[in-house]
Formats: C-alpha cells, structure tokens, sequence
C-alpha cells in the first residue's frame, strides 16, 4: 500500500552563545507545515525529532515516490528548517529529498535491494576516485551521471569514498541512481587499518550526516 507516506525529520539544535536563547523551529515542506517551542541553555546541543505520532501532517497522501533509473521517475520535495526569535531567523537550512522506501537483504546468498517493495535489478559501474585535478564542477557531474543514466544503469559505487562532493549526490537523486558508498578502507593488503579509530568513527558520523538525506544513498560499505 503506497497511498500514505510516513515522514520523519531530525534536527539538530546548537546554542553557541554563553547566554540561555528561546524561540521556535518551524519546519515546512511545500504547504505543509510543522513548529515546536525550543529553549536551550547556554552552549547546548540538542537533536529534535519531528514524527506522524506528534505532527500527523508528516503522514502524507498519495506520494509521489522516488524510484530507481528504469522503475519510475525521481520527484524531490524540499524540506526548510528555521529557527526563530522574536519573528527573525537566526538560521536555516534547506534540504532536498525523495519518497522512498529501501530496504536490503540477502536471497540465497545474493544481497538484493527493494525500492518501495520492488525488487531491483542492480546494474552499475564503480567510480574509481574523484576527477584527477578535482576541478569537475556541477555541470561536469550532472553529464557524467546523466551518462551513466543514458547507460541504463542504476547504481554507482563510490570506491572507498573517494567522491565526497554534493554534487555527485545531487545528480544521483535527479537521475535515479543508487550510490553503494565505501568509506576509506583499501583491501588490507593494499593499506592499513587506520590508527586512530575514534577519529576514523568521527569522520564516518560526518559523513553520514552530510548524505543520508539523499534518496539515491543505498548503502553503507565499511572497506574496498
């Protein structure tokens, strides 16, 4: 049944001054819209999270899904967070994203990918590093995905993370390309194991924060 969507949203709160500040997140995608009161101490960090159970107007109808390169289109909706004092915005952020259901699991042996309950057949390439001189701006990565699009591909594997810029996943979602995403691990006998795991781990939540909106990002890879 896809007539209803549940969405979920997470933000992240920080007050950098060393004085108590009050005011209101308000969220909105499109008409829709969503606020909560928020008082934080002086240099707290807080992660609010928004849901159907307390905004029943994160349950959307009839939603228009993001689907795979060859299974449907890729419509994004824009998601805007701001908080606000007093009537003025202190900050905001902006966020693409798509509708979409993916989960992964292994069938007699083989990992296999449903997108919104449809089983995919993955077909793709792997992207070896990022441009050499890494001067390949939006445009050069739009054409380099689109071709891969063209190509009745699917999937891109980002090779032991090597393409980190905004862009590639722009161009992903747009063209309905899932990205299998490697951290930065080479095959053990090509490199080490890094030596500062907590720093390692700490790179690994960046990331994470900074793609997961993606509806192009399948899956994490620990290692080549």
């Amino acid at each position: 049944d896809h007539t209803r969507a549940d969405l979920s949203v997470k933000a992240e709160l920080r007050n950098h001054s060393p004085a108590p500040q009050a005011g209101k997140i308000v969220g909105s995608i499109g008409k829709l819209t969503f606020e909560q009161a928020v008082d934080l101490g002086p240099g707290e960090t807080r992660v609010l999270s928004f849901d159907k159970v307390k905004f029943p107007v994160l349950s959307l109808g009839n939603p228009k899904l993001w689907w795979p390169n060859g299974y449907g289109d890729q419509p994004l909706d824009t998601l805007e967070l701001r908080f606000e004092q007093e009537g003025k915005v202190s900050d905001k952020r902006t966020v693409k994203f798509g509708v979409r259901k993916l989960e992964s699991k292994v069938v007699e042996n083989i990992l296999t990918f449903y997108v919104n309950d449809t089983k995919i057949l993955i077909r793709g390439g792997n992207w070896g590093m990022a441009e050499g001189m890494l001067h390949c701006d939006a445009a050069g990565y739009d054409r380099r995905v689109r071709l891969h699009h063209d190509a009745n591909f699917n999937m891109i594997r980002n090779w032991i993370g090597m393409e980190a810029r905004e862009a590639f996943y722009d161009a992903c979602d747009r063209y309905g390309i899932l990205i299998w995403d490697d951290f930065w691990l080479a095959n053990p006998v090509d490199g080490p194991n890094p030596t500062d795991f907590d720093l390692f781990l700490a790179n690994a939540r960046d990331k994470i924060r900074q793609v997961r909106k993606h509806p192009s990002l399948a899956l994490y890879c620990g290692r080549n």
